[in-house]
């Protein structure tokens, strides 16, 4: 009698959820570099409606540079950033607050807040359909949208809502930013997630037994 392989799903509360007409995992999402950052704004502004480039460039802007999750994104309200250069916010997940500093999107926030037809400063930055904002689905969507129309057909399978934070971790740890310190930054239960989380962890590992010779 034969017997089916059985798939391997990895253990992660978020693994198979649906996103758009495929399941996304998240061990799939990866950072983005420079390059491919470049290459998403570049096509963001050649193939977004147009009264939705700055739109877009502000979303990716803010998930970058502050590290946030996508439901943080696109829950803030126009009184977080308007004549801001930093605001406290509770995360969506965790619940607990986070500082976020404005002076690397400024330029972005300036852009779009001359587009936005608010009313008052508890307006969602992002309005949309859900709850009255725009949603996380409509975000990763729009992603995936313009990833496939850059000249890289790789961005598309390694970018979901999550790249950013990864990216905006990674880079701090390029830049020698100790694990410790980005761990509280993200909010995280331990050093070891955070490891995980960014890539690091077998990374780690591999230069210990790599660098290794009984002698």
């Amino acid at each position: 009698m034969s017997t089916k392989k059985r798939e391997y799903i990895p253990k992660n509360k978020t693994n198979g959820q649906v996103k758009g007409r495929r399941k996304i995992w998240v061990e799939n999402v990866k950072f983005l570099t420079l390059a491919e950052y470049d290459q998403l704004r570049a096509t963001i502004k050649a193939a977004s409606r147009p009264e939705l480039v700055n739109r877009n460039l502000l979303m990716i802007a803010i998930a970058l540079n502050n590290g946030l999750r996508a439901s943080d994104v696109v829950t803030l309200r126009v009184g977080h950033v308007l004549n801001k250069t930093k605001t406290r916010v509770i995360e969506q997940k965790t619940g607990k607050a986070k500082t976020l500093f404005w002076n690397n999107c400024l330029a972005e926030i300036i852009n779009y807040l001359n587009d936005l037809d608010y009313h008052d400063e508890n307006d969602y930055l992002f309005p949309g359909n859900q709850d009255g904002h725009f949603s996380v689905h409509g975000f990763y969507e729009m992603l995936q949208r313009m990833a496939r129309k850059t000249d890289n057909p790789q961005l598309a399978a390694k970018l979901g809502t999550h790249s950013f934070r990864k990216t905006f971790g990674r880079q701090l740890y390029k830049k020698g930013v100790n694990v410790e310190i980005i761990s509280q930054l993200f909010n995280h239960s331990s050093e070891r997630n955070t490891r995980h989380y960014l890539g690091i962890e077998q990374e780690d590992l591999d230069k210990v037994v790599q660098n290794f010779k009984f002698e």
